[in-house]
């Protein structure tokens, strides 16, 4: 069980680091259909995140029981690697 979340928070992690990189370059750019679109997909991963994180946080802080830091590590490698390419890949060559 907490290898399937921990797998589920590293690819949602990435997702929404790169959809919020995106939705702030589009906000900066005044494209109102890229913002809109980035932001709902924001807000669907950051909810999907915040559920399972937020729940074996709690595991952890009752039990203090490690077997719930892959999640945590996870979470933040995701967080590393969605910025990095988030930073890396170009999306319009000529904007």
């Amino acid at each position: 069980m907490i290898l399937k979340y921990s797998i589920i928070v590293f690819i949602s992690q990435i997702i929404f680091v790169a959809c919020r990189t995106w939705n702030v370059k589009s906000i900066s750019k005044n494209d109102v259909t890229a913002a809109v679109v980035s932001g709902i997909l924001v807000q669907v991963v950051w909810l999907i995140n915040i559920a399972i994180g937020s729940n074996f946080t709690l595991k952890f802080l009752e039990n203090y029981d490690f077997q719930y830091i892959p999640v945590v590590l996870l979470s933040l490698t995701g967080g590393a690697i969605g910025t990095y390419l988030s930073l890396k890949i170009k999306r319009n060559p000529n904007g």
